[in-house]
């Protein structure tokens, strides 16, 4: 008689438990100690994404090759050097975005990168290409990214002789876009230009059109800091 009053009271503590914990998952109480990840949004991010590809590749033109040097003595290698990761120089003179995107399948999927360095606009305002098609060219350069899970940077244009206004346009309308698509900018003109938009002593060449090696270094060293 013991037993059998023992094994009911055991069958109702387990009913009870059962239904304490059908009514917590009903409600959501486990797991609640556990914080999702969140966005930019100012939230802390508990479990933040690991970069397990660190290899980048620097998609430009003679200002990504490292003109008038040579690519061993360009920002990118100074940015391989600074954060001791694979960094490809994919830089060629006088490219427009649009030169950019018919070569990136060549010259960045097959590289099988973590990320892109996405350097474009001067060579557009140098061939006086429409704001228009930039816009329309850089953002197919980041959707290509994306698609090929490639995370896009990118690299503001910097000032140069004569084209101007045209850069500053680009400039403005490229930090609009970063903000609203999430991604990563390099502004090297906080590194090179002073308050007037010239060259800081002793970082140009090539008659204030080009950084020098120094130019180059500081380049380097703040995308290091940046990307780090």
């Amino acid at each position: 008689m013991r037993t059998y009053r023992l094994e009911i009271r055991l069958i109702q503590v387990a009913a009870v438990l059962a239904f304490i914990v059908l009514v917590a998952g009903f409600f959501g109480l486990w797991g609640r100690g556990e914080k999702e990840p969140v966005g930019k949004t100012g939230a802390v991010v508990t479990n933040p994404v690991v970069l397990t590809n660190t290899k980048i590749v620097a998609l430009g033109d003679s200002f990504t090759l490292g003109y008038p040097l040579d690519a061993k003595r360009s920002w990118t290698q100074h940015l391989a050097d600074g954060l001791e990761v694979s960094v490809v120089n994919k830089g060629k003179s006088s490219q427009t975005a649009l030169d950019l995107l018919s070569r990136f399948d060549a010259d960045v999927v097959a590289e099988k990168p973590g990320r892109v360095i996405i350097f474009a606009g001067i060579g557009d305002a140098l061939k006086d290409v429409p704001l228009a098609e930039v816009q329309k060219n850089i953002e197919a350069l980041v959707e290509k990214a994306k698609a090929n899970h490639i995370i896009p940077i990118l690299a503001l244009p910097i000032g140069y002789p004569s084209v101007q206004q045209a850069i500053a346009d680009t400039r403005e309308w490229e930090i609009e876009y970063a903000k609203k698509q999430d991604i990563l900018t390099l502004d090297f003109s906080t590194v090179l230009f002073d308050a007037d938009g010239k060259y800081l002593s002793g970082l140009s060449s090539e008659g204030g059109k080009y950084p020098n090696a120094k130019g180059y270094e500081a380049m380097g060293e703040y995308a290091a800091g940046v990307l780090k």
